[in-house]
Order: structure tokens, then C-alpha cells, then sequence
């Protein structure tokens, strides 16, 4: 298989407090129409920085449970929210919507480097990657999906930040590294889900399940990193819009 070189296993800060909140807005705590405590006061309870709180509320906000009201505060607005995802799929920038509107957790991320066999298998070449693995979570859900991503070594963030950098791994690469993304090579394949994904999705083993695998191009059409996205049916569709593009139509 690969050779692993190093293991890290990395746990957001903004992501816990994110879960806490849904859970006590879950239980009614506050009821819905009621405001969420201050930012200062959630500093002071949870012992977290201002930006920690801002990154969970703006989580709970992407999921539809509140709502930040200028000079009313944060009001709750629901208990729940569906766990289905609906992923609007129009151009390259639209990408970048699954990982602004989900979490990353559990996270795994090392260093390995792929034999020629298992470079082959996943459509990747033999050289050095930095290897994320993780669930897709919207807070107070059953996980959307299974990420499994590849990326170069020389062009990856330093481990340590791969959690906040996630949902623009592309932007990173681009205003660090000055590789920008040109193309993304995408294929949705309908599958089933394989059980030791089943488990960590809590799901049942071979039921209907849609992965969509994204290989990253340069300008230059070197490969920069692909990722492999595993969904339980019911709980992502893709939407989108095609219109005709001619002159005399």
C-alpha cells in the first residue's frame, strides 16, 4: 500500500462550541425566537476567543438555526435542520460550496507517499501527498459524507491549519503557493455504500450511496490534488442548471 510518514489528529475549537450550542438549542435552551447569550458572555462561559464564537455562530447560522440581527442580537430560529444537502452545481466557483456549507471532523490528516499500484488505483500519480480524511457534518445531524483527499505534499498547508483551511484549500494553494486552480475534472458515480464507511456515517452497509471523485488541475495541467466525496443517498443531491448556448437558437 502507501508508506505513512507522520499522523495528526486535529479538533477545531469552533466546531466543539458549535455542537454545544446546537445541542442546548436542541433541548430549548434558548426556545426558538429567544436570542443566544452575547458573544462577550459565550467568551466568558466557554472560555473561548471572540473569533472561536463567531466561527461556531456563523455554522449554526449556515445550518438555519439562527440569525444575527443588527441591534437585536442572535435569534434562534429553528431546532433543527434537515440533514439532506442540496449542492447547486453551476461553475468552478460552486465547488467551493460543499465545504463553506459543511464541517470537516474527525479528522485525520498524514503524509504518504503512493506505490505505483495504488497510484494507479486511485487515478493519482506515485510521488508524495498529504492524505485528509474526515466527515462532512452539518451540526446536529447524521454526517452528509465521507472525504477522502490527496494533495500534493509540495503544495499543502502545514497540517496544523488544515481544519480552518479546508473550506479554500484552492484559495490557500493559490495565495501561498501561486498555484491557482484552472480546471477540476469531476465524476459522480452511484455506488454502494461500502461498510466500513457505512459505520462511520451511521448507515447501513450497501444501501445506495453517490461519490463524486474531483481531480485539481494548474494552469499548466500538472495535478495539484483530487478528493473522493461519499454521500448516502438520502442525504445529498446534486442541483443544476443548464442552458443552451448558441447564436441562432
Amino acid at each position: 500500500m502507501s508508506e505513512t510518514k507522520t499522523a495528526t489528529v486535529l479538533t477545531p475549537r469552533y466546531l466543539a462550541l458549535a455542537e454545544t450550542l446546537r445541542a442546548k438549542i436542541a433541548d430549548g435552551d434558548p426556545h426558538v425566537g429567544d436570542l443566544l447569550p452575547t458573544e462577550h458572555m459565550l467568551c466568558e462561559t466557554y472560555s473561548v476567543s471572540r473569533h472561536t464564537v463567531r466561527e461556531a455562530l456563523r455554522l449554526l447560522a449556515e445550518a438555519g438555526l439562527i440569525a444575527r440581527r443588527r441591534g437585536a442580537g442572535t435569534v434562534v430560529l429553528a431546532q433543527e435542520v434537515k440533514t439532506t444537502y442540496a449542492h447547486r452545481l453551476g461553475g468552478l466557483d460552486d465547488l467551493t460550496q460543499y465545504k463553506r456549507g459543511t464541517q470537516l471532523k474527525q479528522v485525520r490528516a498524514e503524509f504518504v507517499t503512493l506505490k505505483p499500484e495504488d497510484a494507479k488505483r486511485l487515478g493519482l500519480e506515485a510521488r508524495e501527498y498529504q492524505h485528509i480524511t474526515g466527515l462532512r457534518m452539518i451540526p446536529g445531524e447524521l454526517p452528509v459524507g465521507h472525504t477522502d483527499i490527496y494533495m500534493r505534499a509540495d503544495l499543502a498547508p502545514p497540517a496544523a491549519q488544515m481544519v480552518e483551511r479546508l473550506g479554500a484549500i484552492a484559495d490557500w494553494m493559490a495565495e501561498e503557493r501561486g498555484v491557482p486552480t484552472a480546471r477540476v475534472d469531476q465524476a459522480i458515480i452511484a455506488m454502494a455504500l461500502p461498510a466500513h464507511l457505512a459505520e462511520m456515517l451511521q448507515a447501513e452497509a450497501g444501501i445506495p450511496a453517490l461519490q463524486t471523485q474531483r481531480t485539481y488541475f494548474d494552469p499548466d495541467g500538472n495535478l495539484m490534488s483530487k478528493s473522493f466525496n461519499t454521500h448516502p443517498a438520502d442525504r445529498f443531491t446534486y442541483e443544476m442548471t443548464l442552458n443552451r448556448e448558441c447564436g441562432n437558437c
